[in-house]
């Protein structure tokens, strides 16, 4: 069994409305932003910002839904895309996930300190070490 300790964020889409959704949540809504945690080599790739709230957070993504289904380059996704929608989990133990998918034959896709699949439906699941676990 996987042991998830709680959301780390859900994730939302725009398509070229960048500036007017972050107008929109921190200026009209008044929702606080963090800076982005995303490794150096895809941080340019991907554009978009992270509101926080006492619960986790909610990160808004700039991606073209017509092409949200490709990979991002240079991340060769084959089972499932961290640019479109999705719901992130922290889990205690990372390696553990991995193994525990592995054994369930769920296919799945790692970069670095991040692991990709889908649920039945076609939803994009991402699984992160809890730092509150290390």
């Amino acid at each position: 069994m996987i042991e998830i300790t709680r959301i780390n964020h859900s994730a939302i889409n725009t398509r070229d409305q960048l500036e007017a959704m972050r107008r929109f949540y921190v200026e009209v809504l008044g929702v606080q932003t963090v800076a982005r945690d995303i490794p150096a080599k895809f941080a340019d790739r991907i554009p978009g910002f992270w509101m926080q709230f006492p619960n986790g957070q909610v990160h808004v993504i700039q991606c073209d839904p017509e092409r949200a289904g490709e990979p991002l380059p240079g991340m060769n996704c084959r089972h499932a895309n961290p640019m479109g929608p999705h719901t992130a989990f922290f889990v205690a133990d990372l390696e553990a996930a991995a193994r525990h998918l592995e054994q369930h034959g769920i296919a799945f896709d790692r970069f670095d300190r991040f692991i990709f699949t889908t649920d039945p439906s076609g939803n994009t699941v991402e699984f992160q070490q809890d730092p509150e676990r290390i």
